[in-house]
């Protein structure tokens, strides 16, 4: 496994090794923690992904110094949507979370180009900063530019360094509720210590990143549950990175590509 680390600067890659372990995708909510060498990604025979990222970012939420860093009312916010576009279609009602993803997209090569392998990434909680643009409208990119520079470190230390600290839950891929395949998953389990607190999506929409650079920055999305308690809809927009390189050589190794995103759950 490599791990391809795109600069907003450069589109030159630049590989790491990683080691891969195997892990029981059951075991998961049974043991509510999830521990890892840094920078590793776990991969299945089956080409399942899922996180195990670090436990040492399980933060509760506390007031920081200028005041709360999470679990803040969201009773009022308002998701950001395109208006020239029908794929995304915003509720009517409230966010329940509204979350910072960062991690990795995942992809191996089939053929001449790269496939998704699904995704893992770790996810804070940003609801105290809505009511500020300078900081909201801009976190997905300082997160973006903090975990491109990182090297052997667990996404879920980022939140740290730009003082959104808590991390709600994980993002990782499961097999799929139809039988075919794998889904994504948003998984608080391990946080919050309910068996429930998870939905698995299924994808409703989608359209190319529409702040002008969809080659470097991946789709953003609307998803149905179809499985799990935490939310009825997810949205994947503000993206940044995890696009992977144009092309590829048979054999070459399954890479991550690093990313951010905020992500809305209702």
């Amino acid at each position: 496994m490599s791990l391809i680390h795109w600069s907003s600067t450069s589109q030159k890659p630049k590989s790491t090794a990683v080691p891969d372990t195997q892990f029981n995708p059951k075991e998961w909510r049974r043991l509510h923690v999830a521990t890892v060498l840094p920078g590793s990604l776990e991969m299945f025979p089956t080409q399942l992904l899922v996180a195990l990222l670090s436990a040492a970012a399980f933060v509760s939420a506390a007031p920081g110094p200028n005041g709360p860093t999470a679990g803040c009312d969201t009773s009022a916010a308002v998701m950001d949507l395109p208006a020239n576009q029908t794929q995304l279609v915003a509720p009517t009602t409230p966010p329940l979370f509204i979350l910072l993803g960062v991690g990795t997209k995942n992809f191996t090569c089939s053929g001449t180009t790269f496939t998704s392998l699904g995704a893992v990434a770790s996810l804070f909680d940003i609801s105290c900063i809505q009511d500020h643009p300078s900081d909201f409208n801009t976190i997905q990119t300082r997160a973006f530019d903090r975990w491109v520079i990182e090297e052997n470190v667990p996404s879920s230390s980022i939140g740290a360094d730009i003082k959104v600290p808590t991390v709600d839950g994980f993002h990782f891929f499961v097999p799929s509720p139809s039988g075919t395949g794998i889904s994504p998953e948003w998984d608080f389990t391990s946080v919050t210590g309910n068996p429930n607190d998870f939905v698995i999506g299924e994808k409703v929409g989608d359209i190319p990143d529409p702040t002008g650079d969809p080659a470097f920055n991946v789709d953003w999305l609307q998803l149905k549950a179809v499985e799990g308690q935490l939310a009825s809809q997810i949205f994947v927009i503000d993206t940044v990175g995890g696009q992977p390189p144009a092309s590829c050589v048979a054999g070459d190794p399954d890479i991550q590509v690093k990313y951010t995103s905020k992500v809305y759950l209702f």
